[in-house]
Order: C-alpha cells, then structure tokens, then sequence
C-alpha cells in the first residue's frame, strides 16, 4: 500500500536527521495524487472480486490513511455518454458500519428443498412471518419467537404474499387455484382461478399452477401467474380484472411498481423481461438480454427504475438498472469468478441493493457450496457482507425484509439441511 519514494529509504547512518519512515510530513505529500495512487494500486492488486476480503480492506485502509492525512476525496469525473463506470446507477443512502450480523432465530423447514418455486416465505407489517410447505403454511411472530398459528389449504402451496396492511394473505396453488386468506382468522374468504383458459388465442392448456403472486400497493387488487405464462390481475376480493398470455413457460416472478403504474413479469430459465401497464395488462416495453433472469425488483424511491439480476451462459452474475419510462439501460458484471444470483432486494430504508451469490467454482472444489450476503450501494462499491470466507453455508433462495426495514429474513437450502433464518441485527 505505501511507496516507499515518498516516505524516504532506510538508513543506517546515525548521523542522519531523524526522520519518522512511516508518517511523512503533510508537506510531502502532493494533495489528491496520493488518493489517486492508493485506489489504483488497489484496483492493480485485486486477485478477487469486488467484494473479496483483501481488496476490503486495501479499501479501509486508503480511506483511513485519508482521513487522518486530511485528504479530500477526488471528484468525479464528468460522465461521458456510454460511460457506466461514473455513472450512479441507482439512488442510495449507503450506512456507514457493518450491520449485517449472524441469524437472531433459526426455524427448520425440513422439506423445502423439494419446493419448485422459491417464493414462500414472507413478512406482514405486523411482524408476522409465513412460510408455507405443502398444503400448509405458518404463522411466527417476531415479537412472541414463536409460533402463533397455521392455516390449511385444500392444494400444494406454490408461492404465498401478504397484502400491504397485513390483513389478507394471498395463497397461490395446484389447479389454477389462487386463495385471499384472512390472517387473523388463518382461514381462506375468497377464492378463483387463474384465467389462462380464457385466452383464445393460443392452444388450450391444461390444468395450471398458480406460480408468482404480488399486490398492488394499495393492497386494492393483486396479479398472479400461472405455469402456463398467463397473467391475470384481481381486485381484493378475487374478482376477475384482466388477463393475458405473457410468457411460454412458467411465470417465475410478477413485481408491481411502487407506484402501480407498472407490473413486471419473466419466466423460468427466461432471457426477456417485460413490463406492463397496471392493472391493464398492456405491454408497455420489453428487454431482450443473452442471460438468464433470476430476479426482479424495483427501486423504492424511484419507482419507474427496475433492477434485474441475472447470470450468464459463463456463469457470471450480473445487475442491470432499465428505466421503463425512456427505456434507457445500464449493466455490470458483479465478478470474474462464476457466482449463481439467486435473488436481490432494494432496502427501502437506504436504497442499497442486497443480492444472494452463489459461488459455483468453489463449490465444485470443496463440494461444499459457498453462498453469501452482499450489500451495494453501487456496482463497485461493498457496505456490508455476510458469509465471505467460510465454507459449507446454505444458499439464501428467498429474502423478505422486515416492516421497518431493519432485518432480513431468508430462507437457505443445501438440500439436506434447510432452515429458515432471520438475520438480526439493522440491516437498513
């Protein structure tokens, strides 16, 4: 990290003035050059990615020795057109410590890894958390650490979301079957089928599964897909609203944009992502990639900017920022190494990006997978970690956070031991 030209040689000459070889006199240093020098350095001797330990702290250590130098940070460069490294690719409020800390309550789900869909956990504003499995999902309450009830459901559960007061539970099933579950009561008040039969314009399907769920946030309507790729969209007590065939194989994910002018939509092992008017169903615009979509999330403040994680056919993970309304988009590939995303979440609080990464290429060196937390507040820039260094961790397929923002709650799967754990901690 230091150069030794600045801070003179060593000398064994007695009669030399004394001169301190580790802190050079503020005069000898030439103002924000040193700043430039220490960050290239540290980009020069990164053996990992953006987020490897050593480079961390090469990182810390230039900005300590910048804070006690009194040195300014430099600053930016003016943005060319096409320039994605000065561009700030997403509002955010980075925190300023580590928070991220080891699970404060550990739940067994013993038979989650056989789920097909990973989306069955979720968090009310009440601090109540569901997870489902099978034709049954449960009820634990933060405050209590306990459990507090379970409701029934007459098929397999597929994906589950409560609705923005924390009122109504909405269940997607086996047969077509979506369910509005009252939560006070954990019994089921309104029920209705996804509409993929009534689309006559595309071959007959058969019996679906309701595969991706999400509300409005009003918590007025809501949007299920179907594994026949048919969207359709509900008011709060199950009526029909509209419906459209979006996608060929099943709907992996459905996000409706904080402001509910738009929903987004993609498919299982999809390459394109498309966004629609809400609750109209309209298609609005689309985005055709070379890699696969593993997640969708829209940015909480600026609610038209969708953030889409995804892994190339190299297995390398990347995250891209699509404006819907001018179709501008902006992508970076997170690392060289061979990192699986397997889901990302904007905090409200702080607009950092947390993304699961799972690192295939020292999973297939140890036969031990090696999965980690990540907190961005831009696509060069760590704020916090979890699980960098340590082998054998479970693969974080599912992230909900809680109402205030302050704790992340997740479930992990190797497929022999699945638990669900709720990080402590402030998150936000």
């Amino acid at each position: 990290m230091m150069n030794r030209s600045t801070f003179g040689k060593k000398s064994m000459n007695g009669q030399r003035p004394r001169v301190d070889r580790f802190i050079a006199p503020r005069e000898l240093i030439p103002g924000q050059c040193r700043k430039m020098k220490w960050d290239a350095m540290a980009r020069q001797n990164i053996v990992d990615d953006v987020w490897y330990t050593k480079y961390l702290q090469q990182k810390r250590y230039a900005s300590y020795l910048d804070e006690a130098f009194g040195l300014d940070l430099p600053k930016p460069e003016a943005c060319q057109a096409g320039d994605e490294q000065s561009v700030q690719l997403w509002p955010c409020i980075p925190r300023k410590r580590s928070y991220l800390s080891s699970a404060d309550s550990i739940l067994d789900l013993p038979t989650y890894s056989y789920a097909a869909f990973p989306e069955l956990l979720d968090w009310s504003n009440d601090n109540i958390l569901v997870a489902a499995l099978g034709r049954n999902y449960h009820k634990w309450s933060w405050r209590s650490q306990s459990l507090i009830s379970q409701g029934v459901t007459d098929y397999e559960i597929h994906c589950c979301k409560f609705d923005p007061q924390g009122k109504l539970l909405l269940v997607g099933t086996d047969v077509k079957r979506v369910e509005v579950h009252d939560t006070a009561q954990s019994k089921c008040i309104e029920t209705n089928i996804c509409r993929c039969q009534e689309d006559h314009h595309s071959p007959p399907a058969g019996y679906c599964s309701v595969t991706a769920v999400d509300w409005s946030p009003t918590g007025n309507s809501f949007i299920v897909g179907c594994s026949q790729g048919t969207l359709s969209t509900f008011s709060r007590n199950a009526m029909p609203i509209s419906w459209r065939r979006a996608k060929r194989n099943a709907i992996l994910i459905v996000r409706v944009s904080p402001d509910a002018r738009y929903v987004t939509a993609t498919a299982v092992n999809d390459d394109d992502v498309r966004v629609y008017t809400w609750p109209g169903l309209q298609l609005f615009s689309s985005l055709k990639s070379d890699w696969t979509i593993k997640a969708l999330t829209w940015h909480p403040w600026r609610s038209a900017l969708l953030g889409l994680g995804a892994v190339t056919s190299n297995l390398n993970a990347r995250v891209a920022l699509w404006d819907a309304p001018t179709g501008k988009v902006r992508r970076r590939t997170l690392g060289r190494h061979h990192y699986c995303l397997d889901t990302m979440l904007f905090s409200r609080r702080t607009g950092e990006l947390v993304i699961s990464l799972w690192n295939t290429d020292r999973e297939s060196l140890t036969t031990k997978s090696y999965s980690q937390l990540v907190v961005m507040s831009d696509a060069d820039t760590v704020v916090d970690q979890w699980g960098e260094g340590r082998t054998g961790l479970d693969r974080v397929r599912t992230m909900v956070f809680s109402p205030d923002g302050t704790k992340l709650g997740n479930i992990l799967s190797t497929g022999g031991d699945e638990r669900r754990r709720h990080r402590g901690g402030p998150v936000g």
